[in-house]
């Protein structure tokens, strides 16, 4: 569960990370170059690349919104270090993940598409300052003879779509500040949902293939306890909010895809728990659902409409629960949304997909911005992109790229 802390306590902690923080590395604290300039200006975003890890995961079969199946695997991911011929596009990177079963035999691969969402500094149990890094992953992932058979582990869509099965969530990277040299620490997680939302019809790849069934892969397995009912999401209004657009060529040019400004929001999430995937009684309440509506300080609004989903969804992955060992005591979330987006610099209003993660606990957390730490953050995450194919033109279901990036906190 996400603990509440009282005013003085944050005081306490945002003196200790000052403290801290002053003798760190010059490895981190680093910004990200992403905040404070004008509505609907362009920056260049400064992040450092992508290590490559291997590491202990776990592979979750769930029916009816209850556990039908988990097993152990191990993840590699390894950095894919290909540059456009234009150029270093916004906050994109990719990755190759290899998912292996315990003898080290291949079950799953494919290239991911990683977006940077943003950074923050978090203080662990031990005292040690530690930047995060989130990035939104989306991507197909190929399943090999070992994987098992349908429909669990495999899910029974891959049989008709060449073996191919779209898996959207996020990775985070936490950097040891204080050590010069450090390894970085990672979560993440994966997901492939039932048809509702990752057949949704027409889409590309829609259809009735696990109506009742959804998919995850998640590490780090340690200390990590699958359960579809966690804390869920749900505010009646919060400050902690910012969206940024990324500029993509117009259709026909070439150039990269640049960054803006991140715009400050603010947003509203009521809640309610429901069940969205299942053909049966319905085993838990694993999902969660509000109208997310969020104003933005340059004139960006986000409301939904509700196609193919109610607006703002969620569902319960799981806990880690070992406090000293990152990311701490905290809960798990897959996300999706669907919104209508008026955009002030360009005057569009459009209804995208977004999809992206939920994270609820952990080390207590402070914003960084250009000019040092900022506010502490509450520690509830919330972090979203659209889906497109091409600039203006909303897809679901496959490997996508995106235009808009929501970060939320309450």
């Amino acid at each position: 569960m996400v603990a509440c802390r009282s005013r003085s306590w944050w005081g306490l902690f945002v003196l200790a990370a000052f403290t801290v923080l002053g003798r760190a590395s010059a490895q981190c604290p680093v910004p990200d170059n992403l905040d404070g300039g004008p509505c609907c200006a362009l920056t260049s975003e400064k992040v450092p690349p992508l290590k490559a890890f291997t590491q202990s995961a776990l592979d979750i079969c769930w029916r009816d919104c209850g556990i039908d199946f988990v097993g152990p695997c191990r993840a590699r991911w390894t950095p894919l270090h290909v540059l456009p011929a234009t150029g270093q596009d916004c906050g994109y990177r990719l990755q190759r993940l290899e998912l292996l079963d315990v003898n080290g035999m291949l079950k799953w691969s494919g290239t991911m598409r990683l977006l940077y969402s943003r950074t923050w500094i978090e203080i662990d149990p031990s005292g040690t300052p530690l930047q995060v890094w989130r990035y939104l992953v989306n991507g197909d992932l190929r399943p090999t003879a070992a994987v098992g058979p349908a429909p669990c582990p495999l899910p029974p869509c891959a049989l008709a779509f060449n073996g191919r099965v779209r898996f959207t969530g996020y990775i985070d990277y936490a950097l040891d500040c204080a050590t010069p040299g450090a390894v970085p620490r990672q979560a993440w997680m994966l997901s492939h949902v039932c048809d509702t939302v990752d057949h949704a019809p027409g889409f590309p790849r829609a259809g009735a293939f696990h109506p009742d069934r959804s998919y995850t892969f998640v590490g780090p397995s340690a200390g990590f306890v699958p359960a579809p009912v966690v804390a869920i999401e749900g505010t009646p209004g919060s400050p902690f909010s910012y969206v940024r657009r990324l500029r993509h060529p117009v259709p026909g040019t070439t150039g990269p895809i640049r960054c803006e400004y991140e715009e400050r929001a603010s947003h509203v999430l009521p809640n309610a728990t429901f069940c969205l995937c299942t053909v049966g009684p319905a085993l838990s309440m694993q999902w969660n659902t509000g109208p997310l509506t969020m104003p933005g300080a340059c004139g960006t609004s986000i409301s939904p409409p509700g196609i193919p989903v109610p607006g703002f969804v969620s569902m319960g992955i799981g806990s880690w629960t070992l406090p000293g060992v990152y990311t701490g005591v905290e809960d798990l979330r897959w996300n999706v949304g669907a919104y209508a987006d008026v955009d002030p610099c360009t005057g569009v209003t459009r209804n995208a997909i977004f999809y992206g993660v939920t994270t609820l606990g952990g080390y207590g957390a402070v914003d960084l911005m250009s000019g040092g730490l900022g506010a502490p953050l509450p520690l509830i995450f919330i972090d979203q992109a659209d889906s497109i194919s091409t600039p203006g033109t909303g897809v679901a279901n496959v490997p996508f790229r995106s235009e808009i990036v929501l970060n939320l906190n309450h």
